[in-house]
C-alpha cells in the first residue's frame, strides 16, 4: 500500500483486516462486524501514578456478568477480547476469565504495571507499562516502592511470552522523555519484548505536560538518539511507531488533532467498551476520558449483539467524533485507520 501511514502489525488487532472490512461494508450500507471487544473488568489499581487519568475505587464486575459477556461475544464470532481496568491482574478472577476466553476460541489481551504476578498461559497479547529505568524516579511515579519487583515479573513475562507477544508501553512526559535511550537499553539488556512503544501524554497537569521549548528538546535531541538506538538493533517495529511520532502530538492544548474535526472515526465501528457495570461504549479512549452515549446500553438488560447493534447505529451516518476529548486524545497512528477508511485504500492481503 502507498502513501499510508498506518503501520501493520497485529500489535495493532489485524487493523489492516479491519480496514478493508471497514470499507466493504460501508460501502455496502453496512456496518462492520464488532471485531475487538475492551472490558473493563476492575477499577482498582496496585499503583498511585500520578499522570494517570483514571478514578479508581474497588468496583469490579460480576464474574457472571462477564461470562455473559464472553458466551455472546463468541456467539458473534467474535475475534480479540480485551481485559483492563484499573489494574486487570487484580481482579479476583482474571485469570478464571482470561482461560474461559480463551476456551471459547478467543484471542486474550490484557494490559498490565507488571506488579503483580499471573498466570499468563491464556494470554495471547500482554501491553505492559515501564516508564523510566531508574527505580526512584519510578517508584515516586507511580506511587509505591515496585521497580524491583516489576522488574523481576518483567523479566519472567518476557520468557513466558516469547512464542507469543508482549509489548512494553511508556508514558513520555516532561519528567521522563530525557531518559528515553537509557530506557531503551535497559530493556534491550533485560525483557524479550515485541515492542516498546512511547505513548505521548495527553492530560495538562503542569507537573507532566510539556512545554514547547521541552518538545523541541526531545526531538532535537532525545528521539533522534532513540531512533539510531532501535535502527542498530533491529527494531524495525519499534522504528516505525516512533518516526510516526511530530511535534503537535506532544502539544499541550484542548485540540491537538484538529483533522478530528472533519475525518470521520470509523476505527470505532469494529470495536466496543464495556464498564463494569455492564454499560457499553463506542471508545476505549473516550470512556477513560469521561464521555459517555446519550443513551444507556447495558448488557445485562439485552444480548451483546444487540447492544453492539444499538450503540452502532445511534452515532448515525457519519460516525465523525466531535468531542474535545476525542481531538486532544487520539494519536497519530490510529488517525491513520480513518484516513485509510476515508480514502478507500484498501490492503492486499
Amino acid at each position: 500500500m502507498k502513501n499510508n501511514k498506518l503501520e501493520i502489525s497485529n500489535y495493532w488487532d489485524d487493523f489492516q483486516i479491519r480496514v478493508n472490512d471497514t470499507i466493504d461494508t460501508l460501502n455496502a450500507g453496512k456496518l462492520p462486524s464488532l471485531q475487538r471487544l475492551t472490558v473493563h473488568i476492575t477499577e482498582s489499581c496496585n499503583m498511585k501514578c500520578g499522570y494517570c487519568n483514571m478514578h479508581f475505587q474497588s468496583k469490579e464486575i460480576d464474574f457472571k456478568l462477564l461470562k455473559k459477556i464472553i458466551d455472546d461475544y463468541s456467539d458473534m464470532n467474535g475475534k480479540t477480547i480485551h481485559f483492563t481496568g484499573g489494574e486487570p491482574t487484580v481482579y479476583k478472577y482474571f485469570e478464571e476469565a482470561c482461560a474461559y476466553a480463551k476456551s471459547k476460541g478467543l484471542t486474550v489481551t490484557s494490559n498490565t504495571n507488571g506488579l503483580k504476578r499471573v498466570d499468563t498461559s491464556n494470554i495471547d497479547k500482554f501491553k505492559t507499562s515501564f516508564d523510566t529505568c531508574y527505580s526512584d524516579k519510578f517508584d515516586k511515579m507511580v506511587g509505591t516502592k515496585s521497580f524491583d519487583k516489576v522488574v523481576e515479573n518483567m523479566k519472567i513475562y518476557s520468557k513466558e511470552l516469547d512464542k507469543k507477544m508482549i509489548s512494553i508501553t511508556a508514558v513520555l512526559n516532561k519528567n521522563t522523555y530525557k531518559d528515553m535511550l537509557a530506557l531503551v537499553q535497559f530493556v534491550e539488556e533485560n525483557f524479550n519484548v515485541y515492542n516498546l512503544y512511547f505513548s505521548n501524554y495527553k492530560g495538562n497537569d503542569p507537573e507532566y505536560a510539556f512545554t514547547d521549548d521541552e518538545i523541541d528538546d526531545m526531538f532535537e535531541n532525545y528521539i533522534p538518539a532513540v531512533l539510531d538506538f532501535f535502527k542498530k538493533t533491529g527494531n524495525t517495529y519499534s522504528h516505525k511507531q516512533l518516526e510516526l511520532y511530530k511535534p503537535h502530538d506532544f502539544v499541550n492544548k484542548k485540540e491537538r488533532f484538529e483533522i478530528n474535526k472533519t475525518l470521520p472515526c470509523t476505527i470505532q465501528l469494529s470495536e466496543m467498551t464495556i464498564d463494569i457495570d455492564g454499560n457499553c461504549h463506542n471508545c476505549s479512549h473516550l470512556f477513560r476520558d469521561g464521555v459517555r452515549p446519550d443513551e444507556n446500553i447495558n448488557v445485562n438488560n439485552m444480548s451483546l449483539k444487540d447492544c453492539f447493534h444499538k450503540i452502532k447505529s445511534n452515532l448515525g451516518g457519519n460516525y465523525t467524533c466531535l468531542d474535545d476529548f476525542c481531538l486532544s486524545g487520539c494519536n497519530t497512528n490510529l488517525i491513520g485507520f480513518n484516513q485509510t477508511v476515508a480514502n478507500g485504500d484498501k490492503f492486499d492481503l
